[in-house]
């Protein structure tokens, strides 16, 4: 194991509490073990090249014309995406589920791309492990 460097961080009350409950349920023994995989993880998919992972888009789909222009998107971007799914939660509130696959600057823009479209009120990339 390298050297290690002991550094300080601060939380909100709220958001430790939630911390520490995800500890538990991972079973760390500390949180320094959990922020470190935290941060290993973030910096290894901000490096890789190529990725694998889902759009999760939650949209209104009285807003706009969301289907029509994430639709011309995906033609944009079919090299990239592998499928989709879309399912109901509620009269208005629809989730689409884009399975995507290559470049990660591209799967990014096209993150960026629906996030921008109107009705979608939360969009985002999970990548694979």
């Amino acid at each position: 194991m390298d050297k290690v460097v002991r550094t300080g961080i601060s939380f909100e009350p709220k958001l430790l509490k939630l911390f520490d409950r995800f500890i538990k349920e991972k079973g760390y023994t500390n949180r320094s073990e959990a922020i470190n995989d935290i941060v290993r993880e973030k910096l290894f998919h901000k490096t890789r090249k190529h990725t694998v992972g889902t759009i999760k888009v939650v949209y209104d789909h009285r807003a706009g014309h969301y289907s029509k222009n994430v639709s011309n998107l995906q033609h944009d971007y079919h090299c990239q995406i592998l499928s989709s799914m879309h399912t109901y939660l509620d009269h208005h509130t629809c989730l689409e589920l884009i399975v995507v696959k290559g470049r990660t600057d591209r799967v990014k823009k096209l993150l960026e791309k629906i996030k921008k479209t109107e009705g979608v009120k939360d969009a985002e990339l999970i990548l694979e492990k």
